[in-house]
């Protein structure tokens, strides 16, 4: 027996010298939150409930608000749609942090760029502590046009609804 179990120890000693060679490559096995699928299942919801969305623009200091449908307010939504970062190409780009805010009960998962100059600056998605449910999503996107910087503050509220806020800007100040 005594012989058998140094055999075992030898070839595991053997195996892990080529185990080593072996794991120069690694595979990616990190997961980041998916935003996508999360807002067509808030759009589904709110689709189920019958609602009609309730749009308000402030300009300065004049606000007008209609209701609509989702048709017409799809344009906003898929700015959310499209801040998804979770694919295999984009997450290259991004780290993830993670941490517990007390203040709020919710454990914070934190996305930031890599390279500073990407459109979306930073994404921070809110889970209940108690629950595990998602609570809220905050983005934020800049870009530069010409002379013109945008930024654009999304944020989404689960069962609840969504805010778009957007901020131009230039050597002139605010436009």
């Amino acid at each position: 027996i005594l012989a058998c179990i140094l055999c075992m120890m030898a070839a595991a000693c053997s195996n892990s010298k080529e185990e080593s060679k072996n794991t120069a490559t690694t595979t990616d096995t990190t997961s980041f939150y998916s935003i996508a699928p999360y807002i067509n299942s808030q759009l589904k919801y709110f689709d189920s409930l019958g609602v009609v969305y309730r749009v308000v623009t402030t300009e300065g200091t004049q606000t007008d608000s209609i209701t609509t449908p989702l048709a017409a307010v799809m344009p906003m939504v898929q700015s959310f749609i499209d801040a998804d970062i979770s694919d295999t190409i984009q997450k290259k780009s991004y780290q993830e942090s993670v941490f517990r805010d007390a203040g709020t009960a919710s454990l914070n998962i934190n996305y930031t760029p890599i390279n500073t100059l990407a459109t979306i600056r930073n994404i921070d998605i809110l889970i209940d502590e108690q629950t595990s449910m998602l609570k809220r999503i905050f983005i934020r996107k800049q870009q530069v046009i010409q002379d013109t910087t945008s930024t654009e503050q999304l944020s989404w509220k689960t069962n609840e609804g969504f805010t778009i806020s957007i901020s131009k800007k230039n050597n002139n100040g605010f436009l």
